[in-house]
C-alpha cells in the first residue's frame, strides 16, 4: 500500500513573485499537485516541476468559483495517493483565508501537512505603495480587519464599533465591494470624515493603482476611479505620509496581459524579459516536449554520426535530446569531433556551449532562406551530408531546401510535440477570464495548437489576444492557419520578440493619446 503524502499550505506573497519566501519556492520545486488561488502570481509556477499537475482553485469575486468543499477533497485525496501536494495560497496562507479551514480538515483526515509562511498583502501591499503603518508619533498600532462579511452586521463575530474606536492605522482587506457600508462604520465609531484614507489596487505589482482620499470621500473616488478587488483599504493618519513619487520607475508594458505559451522549463528566460518591462506573464503551455516514440533510430544516427559533415540544431530542445541521448551511451562531445555544427537561434548555440560543443555556423535568423545562404556561402551544401536532429512535428522546407542545392539530408526524431486536447480546453477560459492582451507564438507547432483551440470555443464569447510571432517562420506558419499576427520580431530571439511588442504597444498607446478630442 501505497504510503500517504503530505500537503504544505504555501503563502505565495502579496502580488510580486519575488516576494515569496525562499522556502516557499523550494517546496513548490518538490510538488506533485499544485492548487494554486487567483491572487498567486502565475510566473511562481515555474519554480516547479514541469511534469507537476496544477490545478487553479482561485475565487474571483462576481464568477463561480470551485466550491471549498470539493478544495478540500482534492487535498485529502492527492494526498492520499501519495502525492506531496502544495496549497498555493495569496499572501500569508492563513491570515483571513480558508487556510486554517484547510488546515483542520487535513488533520481531521489524518493527512501530513505543514504551513509555510507567507508575506501577508495586509503589511506588503501598504508599505511597497509608500504607507508607513506605524510611526513614531503618528501610529504605534495596525489593526487588521477583513471587509468581506462586512454588511452582515453581528453575524460575521466582528465587533466593529469597539475595534475602530483605538488610535491605529487600519488596514481592511477584501473590502471593496462593502465600501461603502466599510465607511459608514468608520465613521458612526467617531473617526473624522477628514481621516486620511487610501485604496490600492494590485499592490505590488505592474497594474498598481493608489488612490487617497478623506475617509467620507473615497468609496465615491473609488467608483469613479472604478477600483476592482484585489484592493486594500488603509485608514489613518499614516496614509498622509504616502511618499509623493510613485515607487516604480516607468515601465513600457505596465499592466500588460501576456500568454506564454512554452513549456515551463523554456519559459523562465522571457518570462523574466517580460516581468522587467512591467508585463504579467501567465505561463500555459500549448506544447509538452516529450521522448521519441523509440530511440533506436536516434541511437543508429549517433553511431554512425562522424559519417556526416554537418548537424543542424533549430532548437534547445533538439540539442537536449540529441545531446542526452549521447551522454547515455557514455559518450561526450569529442564524439563530434570533425562534424560542423550549425545552430540556429542565440538560444540553441548557448545550450550547446552548455553540453561543451561549439557551433561554428550561426545564421543571423531562423528562416530556411538565412540558413542555406549562411552555408551555401561557405560552399558547404553542395555534396555534403547533413543530420537534422528534430521534432516528429518539423516541416520539410529546410531538408527540401538543402536537396536541391545538392545536399543530402537524414532526419531523425529526436523527441516528440504534444499539443494537449486539455490544455486546449482549458486556455479559451484563462484568456477570457484574465483578459489578455498578447500570446505569444514561438514555435509553428505552439501556432498550430492555437488555432486547434479556436475551432473549439464559442467566438462571442471570446476575448482574443493579439498574436505576437518570434520571427518569419512562426508567423508564416499562424497566417496559413488563418491566425492574424499582430507583431513578429525582427530580431529572432526572446529579446527581440518583447521589444518588437514593447514597440507595438507604445505606437497603439500613442495612437490611442493622439484620437483623445482635446
Amino acid at each position: 500500500m501505497k504510503s500517504s503524502g503530505k500537503v504544505y499550505l504555501v503563502g505565495a506573497g502579496p502580488g510580486d513573485p519575488g516576494l515569496i519566501t525562499e522556502k516557499g519556492r523550494s517546496i513548490l520545486a518538490l510538488a506533485d499537485v499544485i492548487l494554486y488561488d487567483h491572487l498567486a502570481n502565475p510566473s511562481l509556477l515555474l519554480s516547479a516541476r514541469e511534469d507537476a499537475e496544477r490545478i487553479s482553485v482561485g475565487k474571483i469575486g462576481g464568477r463561480k468559483n470551485i466550491p471549498q468543499k470539493e478544495i478540500n477533497r482534492l487535498l485529502v485525496r492527492n494526498a492520499q495517493r501519495g502525492k506531496i501536494v502544495v496549497r498555493l495560497k495569496g499572501g500569508d496562507p492563513i491570515l483571513f483565508g480558508r487556510g486554517a479551514e484547510e488546515l483542520l480538515h487535513l488533520l481531521r483526515n489524518r493527512i501530513a501537512c505543514e504551513v509555510v509562511p507567507g508575506v501577508s498583502a495586509a503589511l506588503a501591499v501598504p508599505s511597497c505603495a509608500g504607507i508607513p503603518l506605524t510611526m513614531r508619533g503618528v501610529s504605534s498600532s495596525v489593526t487588521i480587519l477583513t471587509g468581506h462579511e462586512a454588511d452582515l452586521e453581528d453575524r460575521n463575530g466582528v465587533d466593529w464599533k469597539n475595534l475602530l474606536k483605538a488610535d491605529s492605522t487600519f488596514v481592511v482587506l477584501m473590502g471593496v465591494r462593502n465600501l461603502a457600508e466599510i465607511v459608514r462604520r468608520f465613521l458612526a465609531a467617531g473617526k473624522s470624515p477628514l481621516l486620511p484614507a487610501a485604496l490600492v489596487e494590485n499592490g505590488t505589482t505592474p497594474r498598481e493603482r493608489v488612490i487617497t482620499a478623506p475617509l467620507a470621500r473615497i468609496a465615491h473616488i473609488a467608483r469613479q476611479r472604478r477600483i476592482t478587488a484585489p484592493a486594500i483599504l488603509v485608514v489613518g493618519k499614516a496614509v498622509s505620509l504616502r511618499k509623493k513619487v510613485s515607487r516604480r520607475a516607468a515601465v513600457p508594458l505596465r499592466g500588460v496581459r501576456v500568454l506564454v505559451t512554452r513549456p515551463y522549463a523554456q519559459a523562465e528566460g522571457i518570462v523574466k524579459l517580460l516581468e522587467r518591462c512591467g508585463a504579467i506573464p501567465y505561463v500555459n503551455p500549448l506544447i509538452r516536449i516529450r521522448p521519441a516514440r523509440s530511440f533506436a533510430p536516434l541511437d543508429k544516427e549517433i553511431r554512425r554520426v562522424r559519417g556526416y559533415g554537418w548537424i543542424i540544431f533549430t532548437s534547445v530542445n533538439a540539442v537536449r535530446a540529441f545531446m542526452g541521448r549521447l551522454h547515455l551511451r557514455n559518450l561526450d562531445a569529442r564524439a563530434l569531433a570533425g562534424v560542423r555544427i550549425c545552430a540556429i537561434g542565440g538560444a540553441t548555440e548557448a545550450e550547446l556551449r552548455r553540453w561543451g560543443v561549439r557551433a561554428e555556423c550561426v545564421p543571423p535568423s531562423f528562416t530556411t532562406a538565412a540558413i542555406v545562404r549562411k552555408l551555401s556561402s561557405r560552399g558547404e551544401v553542395k555534396g555534403r551530408s547533413f543530420l537534422l536532429p528534430r521534432s516528429d512535428l518539423a516541416g520539410r522546407e529546410l531538408p527540401d531546401a538543402l536537396a536541391r542545392l545538392g545536399g543530402r539530408c537524414v532526419e531523425v526524431h529526436a523527441y516528440r510535440t504534444v499539443i494537449s486536447e486539455r490544455i486546449l480546453r482549458e486556455l479559451g477560459t484563462l484568456i477570457t477570464k484574465e483578459r489578455i492582451d498578447f500570446i505569444l507564438l514561438t514555435s509553428p507547432s505552439i501556432a498550430e495548437g492555437y488555432a486547434r483551440m479556436l475551432k473549439k470555443i464559442s467566438a462571442e464569447k471570446f476575448h482574443a489576444p493579439l498574436c505576437a510571432a518570434i520571427g518569419p517562420v512562426t508567423a508564416m506558419a499562424a497566417r496559413t492557419l488563418g491566425l492574424k499576427v499582430a507583431v513578429e520580431a525582427k530580431q529572432h530571439t526572446d529579446e527581440g520578440l518583447v521589444a518588437a511588442i514593447v514597440h507595438y504597444w507604445k505606437r497603439k498607446q500613442a495612437h490611442r493619446i493622439g484620437s483623445v478630442p482635446v
